[in-house]
């Protein structure tokens, strides 16, 4: 969880402006929106190549379950055994760990989207002020 707290926190600098800053923020809005975008995607592949991994240690576990075991099972029933494997779990827990941190990095895509509109609404409230 440590990664999502660090992004939380890095979040939440991107995200924070004022008065004086307001122009600078609009300025970096795309390069951030593209920062998190990069994030989001490079997230998602780590999952595909952990599902993949997953998937190659299962079936060679259980083809090793068929082959050398001393007893014969068909090989659903040894790819289900594998699931219990310890370094099959650590992999499910790996890829249940991204899924969180993909989630979390979507609803930050939302969050920097409508900024635009926040900042827009933002100048216009500052207009009508000034008039």
């Amino acid at each position: 969880m440590d990664v999502i707290d660090r992004y939380i926190e890095e979040m939440n600098q991107d995200t924070m402006f004022d008065d004086f800053s307001l122009k600078d923020t609009q300025m970096k809005l795309p390069s951030i929106k593209h920062k998190w975008v990069g994030r989001l995607i490079r997230h998602k592949d780590t999952i595909s190549k952990l599902t993949a991994k997953k998937k190659s240690l299962i079936s060679n576990i259980s083809k090793k379950l068929v082959d050398e075991g001393d007893y014969k099972i068909s090989q659903p029933m040894a790819e289900k055994a594998c699931e219990k494997h310890e370094t099959v779990i650590n992999i499910s827990k790996q890829i249940k760990g991204e899924y969180l941190i993909v989630e979390f990095l979507e609803k930050c895509e939302k969050v920097l989207n409508s900024m635009t509109f926040d900042i827009k609404n933002l100048v216009e409230i500052m207009k009508m002020e000034t008039l």
